[in-house]
């Protein structure tokens, strides 16, 4: 079923096994895409998501050989909190990914000017990277991506391609933390989208989103689009 509405929008479906198989896979697909690029333009970009899920791929990407110099990476959203912090995308980043990060030119959200200062730094930083070669985005079970939740303030403007700012202020929320996140307007540029996704409740978000059109109540559905693909297990990292 969910591969049927995959393929109808033009979009890669990848199942694997396991949390480590689909790391294999995800790992092994962005180097291919950044080698490309590296060989096409000399240079290539890298926006990547934050969450548990993208650690095991990140470990692996760290063990590839790949011309790292020749890498910008940034993020697609982060958590207003300083690298320090336990739920700092940044964070997750750095611990699985020490080596790359170390020839890479590594490009954080976190400023600590500000929240509005510090998305201004971010839409100044990303201008020139787009259009991005690969965005790693995730997705929740509400079917937000980025830091793009259901029918937040504004969320139209942020999901048009055509949004004033590459990077916006998310504030707060009831338990939820102050952000910044990338807009559709960076996210879309990408030469490659991928969406990494794992169990079977998400699997269901992202099938509803295939089904439906209504990307407020679904802000991943803004995104799928080609050229994206879709990586799900329904095995959870352990």
């Amino acid at each position: 079923m969910i591969e049927a509405l995959v393929t109808a929008r033009g979009l890669g479906w990848n199942e694997s096994c396991s949390a480590q198989e689909q790391a294999e896979a995800v790992a092994a697909h962005i180097r291919r895409a950044l080698q490309q690029a590296i060989a096409l333009r000399g240079r290539a970009s890298l926006a990547l998501s934050g969450g548990r899920g993208p650690e095991l791929f990140l470990r692996r990407l760290e063990q590839l050989e790949l011309a790292w110099e020749k890498v910008t990476i940034t993020q697609v959203d982060e958590r207003w909190v300083p690298p320090q912090d336990a739920q700092s995308n940044a964070r997750l980043i750095q611990q699985c990914m020490p080596g790359v990060l170390q020839r890479a030119t590594w490009l954080p959200m976190f400023q600590g000017q500000g929240l509005q200062a510090d998305a201004q730094y971010c839409h100044v930083m990303l201008e020139p990277l787009l259009p991005l070669d690969v965005v790693v985005l995730g997705m929740g079970p509400d079917g937000h991506t980025a830091s793009l939740f259901p029918h937040m303030p504004q969320l139209a403007e942020y999901l048009s391609e055509r949004a004033s700012a590459s990077c916006i202020a998310v504030p707060a929320e009831g338990e939820r933390l102050a952000r910044l996140s990338m807009t559709a307007r960076a996210i879309q540029s990408a030469r490659l989208k991928l969406l990494v996704i794992a169990g079977e409740d998400k699997r269901r978000t992202l099938a509803s989103a295939l089904g439906e059109d209504d990307p407020l109540a679904r802000p991943i559905t803004a995104f799928l689009t080609p050229p994206m693909d879709i990586f799900h297990t329904e095995e959870h990292q352990a």
